[in-house]
């Protein structure tokens, strides 16, 4: 599968994952969207290690998981189901951030926090299904592939290029939602 057609995959999961979770938020009350909201990474924290923690999370963790399913040869699929399931909560938050009081700050944060992060995400992703594919072909055929190892060593040089880039992106988002704090952008 080529590069072009692996980001059209995965970009139309995460966007059909945005769609669903949207779609579900709308069911939710307004006790349950509060509820969500308190533990997303929109909630201004005294902590800003905490703060800085949730943002990491947010975006670091599908990152990792998708890193650990690249090693084994069969997991393309869950990857791009990873790939929707963070869809889904992104959509889930856009529903939780079109209900708040606080439209405005609350959208200039997640907006370019979740684009971002999807976008790290999908990398990764990429990464990691043509990983399991060539492990794959390695299992199902009797080809050797020494240049498997310069694969591997590439593939983990990527994925700590993305975590750093989620931390990055997790430190501007705590400064920035500091910042906002600071200013009296929320109640």
């Amino acid at each position: 599968m080529s590069r072009d057609k692996k980001d059209t995959v995965l970009i139309f999961a995460l966007v059909v994952g945005i769609a669903i979770g949207a779609l579900v938020g709308m069911k939710l009350s307004e006790s349950e969207i509060s509820s969500l909201v308190k533990t997303s990474f929109l909630t201004y924290r005294e902590n800003r290690f905490e703060s800085f923690f949730s943002f990491f999370i947010s975006s670091s963790s599908f990152v990792i998981v998708v890193f650990l399913m690249g090693f084994c040869a069969v997991f393309q699929p869950f990857e791009v189901l990873l790939v929707a399931l963070k869809g889904l909560g992104l959509g889930l938050i856009a529903r939780c951030v079109y209900a708040s009081d606080n439209l405005l700050p609350d959208l200039l944060l997640f907006l370019p926090f979740s684009v971002i992060s999807s976008g790290i995400l999908i990398f990764q992703a990429r990464d990691a299904v043509s990983m399991s594919m060539g492990y794959f072909s390695i299992s199902i055929t009797t080809e050797n592939r020494l240049g498997m190892a310069n694969e591997f060593r590439e593939y983990i040089f990527r994925f700590f290029i993305y975590l750093l880039s989620c931390a990055v992106i997790s430190a501007l988002g705590c400064l920035t939602l500091s910042v906002m704090n600071t200013h009296g952008l929320f109640q």
